[in-house]
């Protein structure tokens, strides 16, 4: 039992260590900042044209970084629907 007692501190500590095995991903639930946003098909503008997003219509968006495209998919499904930048997305999440 002793040992027990010694070990769950190094135990707690080891648990309060943040994970950094994975790149953080701001995202959240987003919106076009204009009509006719264009949905590229790769994650840079000049990939082909997928689709377009208008205000209004909800879409799931999550990045890498500051400087990425935002990558988006539907919010009654999940399925992916390409990548959009920055200029023309406004999510809550980052």
């Amino acid at each position: 039992m002793r040992k027990q007692i010694r070990v769950f501190p190094l135990l707690l500590a080891l648990a309060a260590v943040p994970v950094a095995a994975s790149p953080a991903r701001a995202g959240g639930t987003c919106f076009a900042t204009h009509a006719d946003a264009p949905i590229y098909a790769g994650d840079n503008p000049w990939t082909d044209i997928a689709g377009y997003l208008d205000p209004g219509i909800p879409v799931n968006g999550t990045r890498a970084g500051a400087d990425a495209p935002w990558q988006v998919s539907r919010t009654d499904n999940g399925a992916r629907l390409g990548f959009m930048r920055p200029q023309d997305l406004r999510c809550d999440g980052g």
